[in-house]
């Protein structure tokens, strides 16, 4: 591993540990069960969905047939909530030619917990999987940094959550077992992304949300993209995403190389140190 790279990396982390404290304050809910996993943040008066998963039956209809379950895991990045006369609300819609899927979940927000209902629905041709006939319940509790006064201690077998937002990175995951899923979050981008020329201010780290497996506490996710640009120029872009995890945090970083073909020009936004805090359940 380059020197220069783990030093620049180091130097970073410690500058983020040291920093000062976030600009705005966030209020973390989280809740699941073994058919859903759901989180949100509250933000001011913004509601955002953090992570929104959960299982699915699947099922030919011509001819009719049940083939078992499947999974759904939906919003790469925290997603604005739209308030509505009763509660809040988020939608993803994807699809291509042959496919669509749309994934909706309803929010109530009140003091220490947020209530709802939620859907999601896949097909292609003849072959579905979603949630049912009727919107399922959910329920989330509020949730607070590890050694906060208030806080529930931590557990045998919980499916621990962390969250961390500070400058260019924000990131939300959960670690059940020897992996770490949900992996979601938004990063200032110094290159463009994909097709496009500009700049966004903020994007999504990955195109759907990440997994990574734990190997001595430590883990790493990698993905290639490939493509052309609108001006024809060919591309690649290398995403990696490595951290540890530890009691009170997960710690590591997020990189990003943009490469032109044949060219070989670079356009490298990172490494981009993070730290991502340990939540746990407030106590009524």
């Amino acid at each position: 591993m380059n020197r220069k790279w783990v030093l620049a990396v180091a130097l970073a982390l410690a500058a983020v540990s040291a920093g000062a404290a976030p600009a705005v304050a966030a209020t973390l809910y989280a809740g699941g069960t073994e058919k859903y996993s759901v989180a949100f943040k509250a933000e001011g008066a913004k509601r955002y969905v953090m992570q929104f998963a959960g299982r699915t039956h699947c099922y030919y209809t011509e001819p009719e047939e049940a083939v078992g379950g499947g999974g759904f895991s939906a919003f790469p990045a925290p997603k604005l909530m739209r308030k509505g006369p009763r509660s809040y609300v988020a939608h993803e819609y994807g699809g291509g030619m042959y496919e669509s899927s749309i994934a909706e979940i309803r929010a109530e927000f009140d003091g220490d917990g947020v209530t709802g209902k939620f859907s999601y629905d896949y097909s292609l041709e003849s072959f579905h999987c979603d949630t049912g006939f009727v919107e399922k319940p959910f329920e989330a509790t509020r949730y607070q940094p590890l050694g906060t006064p208030g806080t529930a201690p931590p557990e045998r077998g919980e499916r621990r959550v962390y969250y961390g937002k500070r400058g260019p990175i924000e990131l939300f995951l959960r670690q059940p077992g020897e992996e770490v899923g949900g992996i979601r979050g938004t990063f200032a981008p110094r290159c463009p992304l994909g097709k496009g020329k500009a700049v966004p201010a903020r994007h999504a780290l990955f195109r759907r949300p990440a997994f990574a497996e734990l190997e001595k506490g430590s883990f790493r996710r990698q993905v290639v993209h490939k493509g052309k640009a609108r001006s024809g120029t060919r591309y690649e872009e290398t995403i990696s995403l490595s951290g540890r995890v530890q009691r009170e945090a997960v710690t590591g970083s997020y990189l990003r190389v943009r490469t032109s073909k044949p060219s070989g020009q670079r356009c490298v936004t990172g490494p981009i140190p993070f730290r991502a805090m340990r939540y746990m359940p407030a106590r009524g």
